[in-house]
């Protein structure tokens, strides 16, 4: 079977009648079918008799060595377990061939009873949808020993609901369903859809479930629909019964609640230690967890209805205090009161102490860079569910050094930058506020985090240091949204035994007609000192390994200077030893918008908008070295150099260490791909086609378009100032194709890029794709490689 068409569905979504197709063409590639290759190419070396040998052999000789070990039941089942394991293997092999052809796809060979019993789901789908007049066959056409199946369907007018009608005996329940109508899924001339009966009988029974009634299920509703009155339209009839015909359904109320802090202990002859606290009983052998604490996480009271959406509120604070790594909340019904319900929470606690290490490899300027981290966290240090948590890192990057030259790693200019670094933190399970303000937010899980970080960068250019302290509010509104806001982001930042190469570097990159102007970049090296203000949000449908149709939003802004202002009185610099530390103050903002489509079990399309400004408040100022935006790279646009794309249209031109320009062998200016560029604002777009290729290796196709700006004039760097009528003409773009190995714990990942569109060159020879070269890292085109963790977004 080469391929299968669906025609007429105008309505109805293609996407879901295309799930129920029971047979599926091989999957092809620009047209073709090299999936079906290799499997032929795999089936060449499959030999089912030498296997079909082996399995006898196999049997024959686990059965002596099970027979020579006579009565040792710890040997047999050993045997047994290794026999098991060899025969599974080998029959898999027989099943589905060679590791070549398991790559591969066998033949799809067209079966016209599974054609049947698909058009038969069809038929079942769109009556579930209400299209019962819905006409619907199949026909096959063959061509060249290649079949072409097609399903024709004609959908015509869909049943519409007349009235909307309700059967309920119980008149509590009537009562509450009446003053809900508003919010019901069913409404009269909407669609007859089935889905949508099912997700009305769902928000029914969760209604109800929040209102006290524990007992009630869904089966108690019954949806009756009938079509013999109206043309094209339906009557419908909700029926909500009791549990039986004279009992009307119970309404529970919670009489004791029980918190028990070490469910998986049981200590023969000693009894739990109780303490009641707001009306909650804390049972325990060691009460290591403040009952206080833990009674800000619990929603459900004595004395309240039952509410399943108070059980899921308070199993979700409990859990994301990261105290318990298992716990249950479960009702009993009281045997002396039938209407009350004991609540027993029940948790076991998790490890108090816990290492964590994480070790992997970056690949930057053709060099592989190893980096590490390892975090110890101390759970509940001081008897109140806090965090405390101490954290070591470690790594190497390849970076472009001032005597290299296009990051060719036969030559010593390629080198590596150490970066080690060390942090510290408490995280409280409150805030830290002198109001109370957590009663407001106490459903929203807040924490107080303080953080102490030391980061030591060594480079061949320079040495530079940060010293942070952060203090940070973090609320969860709901699983997919966080906010964090940090009222106070204190850090030093200093730049050590800077190389007089180096500076020199600097000094020729001034503008020509003032060399003693120092450049914005020049400047932002300077140690400083940064007092700024921040929040984030971060909106996440998807879940970590990606395979959700989902959007991501992260939006940052950060204000930095009026903490400076109001201590320092508008100062510009203060004293720190024999050195002066710069206060900056700037504004930035960024926002990143990915959207995950799903367009099969493992076929992804996943696009990314990135924005972001970053201003000095004084149009004269400058930035921080590390609150510049930069592109290229990894996660950037992937086909040019990590930050040296940019900024704009400028050409960065090569200079010897006397500041004159160096040219290449036909005349043209030599192109300085050493030094970084950072720029004021960056618009990227991303767009990557995700899917299987083989068991756990997935493939990507991807398109790269961005740059970064100044967004005033910089006259050492031409070209770079953002104007509205041209910056769409400054866009660079790489394309490629890329490897995703999905470990489960971890994702590897490998991405080759070329260049498309170059912006840096004139008008008119920006095109660039023809240019790319394999394996010659001295050419500006040569096709980048990329390796990294994780997706790239």
């Amino acid at each position: 079977m080469y391929k299968i068409k669906l025609r007429g569905v105008e309505e109805n979504d293609p996407n879901r009648i295309m799930a129920l197709y029971q047979q599926r063409p091989n999957r092809k590639v620009l047209g073709a079918t090299p999936y079906l290759s290799i499997y032929y190419f795999g089936k060449k070396f499959f030999n089912p008799k030498k296997i079909e040998q082996r399995l006898v052999e196999k049997r024959a000789e686990f059965d002596r060595r099970i027979q020579r070990a006579g009565t040792d039941s710890n040997k047999i089942e050993n045997l047994l377990r290794k026999r098991e394991k060899k025969i599974t293997r080998l029959t898999s092999h027989l099943e589905e061939g060679n590791a070549i052809m398991q790559i591969g796809e066998p033949p799809v060979i067209y079966d016209s009873l599974k054609a049947q019993a698909t058009l038969q789901q069809i038929h079942n789908y769109l009556n579930s949808k209400g299209y019962f007049k819905h006409q619907a066959s199949f026909t096959t056409d063959s061509q060249n020993k290649k079949l072409t199946l097609n399903y024709n369907i004609q959908e015509n007018v869909p049943y519409t609901y007349s009235q909307v009608n309700y059967n309920i005996k119980d008149t509590a329940v009537a009562a509450i369903i009446d003053s809900t109508r508003a919010e019901s899924l069913v409404k009269v001339n909407q669609h007859y859809d089935e889905e949508v009966l099912v997700n009305e009988r769902d928000r029914i029974e969760l209604l109800l479930k929040n209102l006290g009634y524990y007992q009630f299920k869904k089966q108690f509703i019954v949806a009756d629909v009938d079509t013999s009155f109206e043309q094209n339209q339906v009557r419908l009839q909700i029926t909500i019964n009791n549990d039986n015909d004279t009992i009307p359904h119970q309404v529970f109320r919670l009489g004791r609640v029980n918190f028990k802090a070490d469910a998986n202990l049981e200590r023969f002859g000693l009894e739990r230690d109780t303490i009641l606290f707001n009306r909650i009983y804390y049972l325990a052998y060691n009460h290591r967890i403040s009952p206080r604490i833990i009674d800000k996480k619990i929603t459900i009271r004595p004395g309240q209805r039952y509410s399943l959406r108070r059980t899921s509120i308070t199993n979700r604070l409990l859990t994301n205090l990261d105290m318990f790594r298992f716990l249950s909340i479960n009702y009993q019904v009281d045997t002396l009161n039938s209407t009350l319900l004991t609540a027993n929470i029940n948790a076991n606690p998790s490890r108090r102490f816990q290492e964590t290490t994480e070790a992997g490899v970056s690949y930057s300027a053709y060099l592989p860079g190893p980096f590490g981290n390892l975090r110890l966290t101390v759970r509940n240090i001081f008897g109140g569910a806090e965090l405390f948590e101490i954290g070591f890192r470690g790594g190497l990057e390849g970076q472009f050094a001032l005597n290299g030259r296009s990051g060719n790693t036969q030559r010593p200019g390629s080198v590596y930058t150490t970066e080690l670094g060390a942090n510290t933190a408490i995280i409280f399970p409150q805030f830290l506020v002198p109001f109370n303000a957590n009663r407001y937010f106490i459903r929203y899980s807040p924490r107080t985090r303080v953080n102490l970080n030391y980061t030591y960068i060594d480079r061949q250019e320079f040495t530079r240091t940060n010293q942070q302290t952060t203090f940070d509010y973090i609320w969860q509104m709901s699983n997919r949204l966080q906010h964090v806001f940090t009222p106070f982001d204190l850090s030093i930042n200093s730049t050590h035994n800077i190389d007089p190469g180096f500076k020199q570097r600097l000094i020729n990159a001034r503008p020509e007609q003032n060399r003693e102007v120092a450049t914005t970049y020049e400047k932002s090296f300077a140690s400083s000192f940064i007092s700024s203000m921040n929040y984030t949000r971060v909106f996440n449908t998807n879940n970590y390994n990606h395979t959700l149709d989902a959007i991501f939003t992260r939006l940052f802004v950060e204000e930095s200077g009026l903490l400076g202002s109001m201590v320092f009185r508008g100062r510009d610099s203060i004293p720190l030893g024999n050195d002066y530390l710069k206060i900056f103050k700037y504004y930035r903002v960024n926002t990143d918008v990915r959207r995950y489509f799903k367009l099969a079990p493992t076929t992804f399309l996943v696009s990314r908008l990135n924005i972001g400004l970053a201003r000095a408040f004084d149009k004269n100022d400058y930035l921080p070295y590390d609150r510049y935006y930069y592109a290229g790279g990894g996660t950037s646009v992937r086909a040019f150099r990590p930050r040296r794309l940019g900024p704009g249209s400028y050409f960065p031109v090569s200079r010897d260490s006397l500041g004159r320009f160096e040219y290449e062998t036909d005349g043209t200016y030599r192109r300085d791909i050493q030094s970084e560029q950072q720029g004021e604002l960056l618009l990227e777009a991303n767009m990557e086609y995700r899917f299987n290729l083989f068991s756990f290796v997935n493939g990507a196709v991807f398109l790269d378009a961005g740059n970064i700006w100044m967004l005033t004039n910089d006259p050492a760097r031409p070209g770079s100032q953002f104007e509205f009528k041209d910056f769409w003409k400054e866009f660079a773009v790489g394309t490629g194709f890329g490897f995703r190995f999905d470990f489960t714990f971890l994702i590897a990942r490998i991405d080759l890029s070329a260049k498309v569109y170059d912006p840096s060159l004139p008008l008119g020879k920006r095109f660039v794709l023809d240019k790319t070269v394999l394996f010659n890292s001295d050419n500006y085109y040569n096709l980048a490689f990329n390796l990294g963790i994780g997706y790239p977004f």
